[in-house]
């Protein structure tokens, strides 16, 4: 049966449908799916995956869709009937994995999902809010997005996103996907990656502070980390301005660019041990 019959895609549902059964395949196969595991797909639309997801050795698969008129749909298909595939209709970014699937470990949580592009940043956050809960996700994302995942230091991509996902445990390109495997057809290249997560952050940094640290540095790319990071230190109570040197590196001569994921670790906890330093700040209590 063709994935374009049932329903039509909806632009506010940002929904591009994915119709390449190899394409659909790879994707599944990339997750290196266990006996014992159970997956969470993210917005599984016609079932391009979840088709997939069915054939294989799963112990279950719970879609997580958003559009009532997929899920009927969904509902329908024969994979259903087997008890093994569910449909819930939410919101995946209001809802957490352990909670979908309670009675699983953790080695044999997964996620994956043809994610619509609009929601991409907030569902890679999502999923590393998640790091304890899951193992492993396989994500299909525009190439652009992809690339500040996987990028290294000195990059024109390598940003944020870079840190954030070393941070959770990294990620790995698998594969391009061209726009021609969709309907409607997309406007830009697609990229599979898959996410080995990690239970505990990189380096074990307070993950939201840290991460605090690394947007205020790539806040303002041109500039060096003295003044990019000048704000976030008066908030800390962090006289910046005064140490020339973190970690063996001059921040008034240096951008966050230039530092690998470990270094700004590295920097971020020596600039805590002098967190409350500054002279000038006012106390708060």
């Amino acid at each position: 049966m063709s994935t374009n019959k049932g329903f039509a895609p909806q632009r506010r549902f940002s929904q591009n449908f994915l119709t390449d059964v190899s394409t659909a395949r790879a994707i599944v196969t990339a997750l290196g799916l266990r006996s014992g595991d159970a997956v969470v797909e993210i917005g599984p639309g016609k079932g391009a995956l979840t088709t997939h997801l069915a054939e294989s050795s799963a112990q279950r698969i719970i879609g997580v869709e958003l559009d009532e008129r997929a899920e009927q749909y969904l509902l329908q298909q024969p994979w259903v009937k087997s008890g093994r595939v569910q449909v819930i209709r939410a919101d995946a970014l209001t809802l957490r994995v352990r909670d979908i699937i309670p009675d699983i470990e953790r080695e044999h949580r997964c996620v994956i999902g043809n994610i619509p592009y609009s929601i991409t940043s907030p569902l890679l956050f999502w999923l590393f809010d998640q790091r304890s809960d899951v193992s492993r996700a396989v994500i299909m994302m525009q190439r652009e997005v992809a690339r500040r995942c996987v990028a290294g230091v000195g990059s024109k991509d390598y940003g944020i996103l870079s840190v954030a996902t070393w941070l959770n445990g990294g990620a790995r390109s698998q594969f391009h996907v061209k726009p021609g495997s969709f309907f409607p057809r997309p406007d830009v290249t697609s990229t599979v990656l898959r996410f080995d997560l990690s239970e505990r952050p990189a380096a074990d940094l307070p993950v939201e502070q840290f991460m605090s640290f690394v947007r205020a540095a790539f806040s303002q790319r041109r500039k060096v980390m003295t003044n990019a990071l000048a704000s976030w230190a008066g908030q800390q109570g962090i006289d910046i301005r005064n140490l020339s040197s973190v970690c063996g590196v001059e921040l008034a001569r240096t951008r966050a660019e230039e530092c690998t994921p470990e270094l700004l670790g590295a920097i971020f906890r020596q600039l805590s041990d002098h967190i409350g330093t500054n002279p000038g700040r006012e106390s708060k209590g």
